[in-house]
């Protein structure tokens, strides 16, 4: 668990860095933030790139045999990108490679609008995952169909505008310089400009923080950005209105002036939230896993980033190198540092590019952001492969522990969770969803026959359980429950025994705490 929420952590503080090095002022007369400008409005290009992420060993006596083993591992991890082909905005495509330990993965991307369609080894079907599907974006499911399925690609066309306002409003670095150099972007000699940048973690804080601040403050840039927005998005809301459509929010959406002041106060208020809550991340107290992402490990004053943009007579960014070290003081985790780094280098700017294409017309294996996707992923990938290998046997992605405390009073009743209880044949009945969910697989409820259809994503093994009945079916097999399935407070309750098992989980009780756990590796 503790790798995949590292993950997600090193992939934020990746995005942090890059918005905040965008912020740089004219340096020693390099106008650096007029090249970061212009690389963000780049149309077409060709690039190459590498990302690698480094778990530096420290005391792993503390870990158990299995987890020593992941983080071998895993300790070593890169990611190579060639022959990337930005064609615009919309679409681009890319031959990639994922190495680590016990081998290689081969893999082609390509995009289509915010779609990420990936070919990779293993795979039985393509993978598509919608960016904009998998965000947590609460206020565009307020908008319009119409508009919901346009507002990524829209976003994507003013997204110079979105980095003009980031560099207005961030300040400089103070330990920043820029020098002539010669090197070689595709094996080409070019005369560049190098900007060199060094931060510690303290100051990467402290800029990102400002950057926050003036935003907030700069009401009259956050409304042109929402404005620009707005025009994106104009011409789907007229085509909408024009065919038809009866969707009230249209109407008023169809008034930029009102649209505009609407949408404002929520965005706002979105940027207070970021500022508190990176507060409260660096003080230590945001939530129960504070030790689990090392927020203030990379906000310290021993974490330090480097980073060297090199651009060209034309005000263009050609290449780009960053590295990151991360010393942990969590050690429990058996991990010292992190050590991130990432290379590219541009070339064709702005001619003739042609993205590949992937080929999804036999069926694609769409996934989104929900706890079930992992299993759908696995189950479409050979079981044999490297890449299910990684998900499964590395990276763990499908262990999971669910903790149910008996509903033993009244007190149950508060809780948005149905509670397990004991039944009357003395046996604990869990909720059917909520478990088999939290297990990777789907629920479907026939209210006609009073059946409930459960399958696991990744065996693609069908359950079928009847209310008050015990005879279920296991792939069309009769299997005697314990207890018949029941509904308790409006939920269909199953004994935890059948389902757990079925779904690959094992079962404990611990009598102090009366919790219910079920683990599934």
């Amino acid at each position: 668990m503790y790798k995949k929420k590292l993950t997600w952590w090193i992939s934020a503080a990746m995005v942090l860095m890059m918005f905040t090095l965008s912020g740089c002022q004219a340096v020693q007369g390099l106008d650096l933030a007029g090249a970061i400008k212009n690389d963000w409005a780049v149309k077409s290009s060709e690039s190459k790139g590498t990302l690698q992420l480094e778990f530096v060993p420290g005391d792993t006596s503390k870990l158990s045999a299995e987890e020593q083993k992941a983080l071998t591992a895993l300790q070593n991890v890169k990611i190579d990108l060639t022959n990337v082909k930005t064609q615009d905005a919309q679409h681009l495509s890319a031959d990639g490679t994922i190495t680590y330990s016990k081998g290689t993965i081969p893999f082609k991307l390509a995009t289509e609008g915010t779609k990420f369609i990936l070919s990779v080894e293993g795979a039985m079907k393509p993978i598509v995952f919608d960016v904009l599907g998998g965000s947590n974006l609460s206020f565009t499911k307020l908008l319009p169909t119409a508009v919901q399925e346009q507002f990524g690609n829209k976003i994507a066309e003013i997204k110079s505008a979105i980095i003009g306002l980031i560099l207005a409003n961030t300040p400089n670095p103070s330990n920043i310089s820029v020098t002539p150099v010669t090197d070689k972007v595709n094996g080409e000699s070019l005369s560049l400009q190098k900007a060199h940048i060094e931060l510690s973690g303290t100051e990467l804080v402290s800029i990102l923080k400002k950057l926050l601040s003036n935003v907030l403050a700069d009401e009259a840039g956050l409304k042109d950005l929402i404005s620009q927005l707005y025009d994106a998005l104009s011409p789907i809301i007229e085509e909408q209105i024009k065919a038809g459509s009866t969707d009230f929010s249209l109407r008023i959406l169809s008034n930029k002036q009102l649209a505009v002041g609407l949408v404002y106060p929520p965005v706002q208020d979105f940027l207070k939230k970021t500022v508190a809550s990176l507060d409260k991340m660096i003080a230590g107290d945001a939530s129960d896993e504070r030790g689990i992402l090392p927020i203030q490990d990379l906000f310290s004053s021993k974490s330090a980033l480097q980073a060297d943009i090199y651009t060209d007579a034309d005000k263009q960014v050609r290449k780009q190198t960053l590295a990151l070290n991360v010393p942990l003081t969590n050690t429990s985790s058996g991990i010292a540092a992190l050590k991130l780094s990432y290379a590219s280098e541009t070339w064709n700017i702005n001619k003739p590019v042609t993205a590949s294409t992937i080929d999804i017309s036999g069926g694609a294996l769409n996934v989104g952001m929900e706890a079930s996707s992992i299993y759908s992923l696995l189950n479409n990938l050979d079981k044999q492969s490297l890449f299910y290998k990684l998900l499964k046997e590395d990276l763990k992605v499908t262990k999971k522990e669910v903790n149910l405390k008996l509903n033993e009073g009244a007190s149950g009743a508060e809780s948005d969770t149905p509670l397990p209880f004991i039944n009357s044949d003395n046996k604990t009945m869990v909720p059917v969803r909520f478990i088999s969910e939290k297990l990777g697989a789907e629920v479907g409820w026939n209210g006609d026959l009073q059946q409930v259809t459960i399958k696991d994503l990744l065996t693609g093994a069908t359950l079928i359980l009847k209310l008050d009945s015990k005879i279920a079916t296991v792939n069309g097999t009769s299997v005697e429950l314990e207890s018949a399935a029941t509904l308790h407070n409006g939920s269909t309750f199953v004994p935890i025994r059948f389902i757990a098992e079925q779904l690959g989980g094992k079962v404990s009780f611990n009598d102090d705490t009366r919790v219910v756990t079920i683990k599934r590796d």
